[in-house]
Formats: structure tokens, C-alpha cells, sequence
């Protein structure tokens, strides 16, 4: 699925409804035309994805938790915030479901 390692820069954290914990990605030229690649490679296997996924409405993030303790969540974001700015380096992908232990390496 990468043609070339894709570079990623996280300047801020936040939270998603309910306790997600996140690292936002710098929305680049770059990273949304392969999220429009992967969105249409997807779709083109009869993958559908919610609403949220879709180009345009996908804010590029790097999930770091779905169960913060609410009461964590704010102390929680502190601390992601005391290491930002990060780089990072995508070399490979995943279809990954967590909550059953599956992982298929994308080509």
C-alpha cells in the first residue's frame, strides 16, 4: 500500500467522544491523497467505512488509547502534550481488529 515511507508530524493531542486518546497528524497534501488512496482501495473491495472516515471528514490521527478513565483523560492529554511535537516514519499497514486479536498486513 506505501510506495515510499510516508512521514507524519503530531503537533497536538485531543480526545474523541467517549475516552479516545489521540495524537493529531499534520493534515498534509501528502497524507490526504493516500487516505483518498486507501479510502478508494477500500471501497473498491466492498469495504465500506462510517461517515467519519471518509476524505474530507477524517481528521488524520494516531489512536493511543479507547479506555482513558475519565477522570485520567484531562492529565492524560497533559502528558501527551509534554512530548510533542513527534515524528514519525510509516513504513507498513494493517487491517488490525483489536478487540479480537486479528492483524492482516496490507501488501
Amino acid at each position: 500500500m506505501l510506495a515510499a515511507p510516508l512521514r507524519l508530524e503530531f503537533q497536538h493531542a485531543g480526545q474523541f467522544v467517549g475516552r479516545v486518546l489521540w495524537l493529531g497528524a499534520t493534515p498534509t497534501a501528502e497524507l490526504l491523497a493516500h487516505h483518498a488512496r486507501v479510502h478508494d482501495r477500500l471501497a473498491r473491495a466492498g469495504i465500506g467505512l462510517v461517515e467519519h472516515y471518509q476524505p474530507g471528514r477524517w481528521v488524520p490521527h494516531c489512536t493511543l488509547s479507547m479506555r482513558v478513565p475519565n477522570a485520567l483523560m484531562a492529565a492524560a492529554v497533559r502528558r501527551c502534550l509534554e512530548v510533542l511535537p513527534l515524528t514519525a516514519t510509516v513504513v507498513g499497514a494493517a487491517i488490525t481488529d483489536h478487540a479480537r486479536g486479528i492483524s492482516h498486513p496490507l501488501p
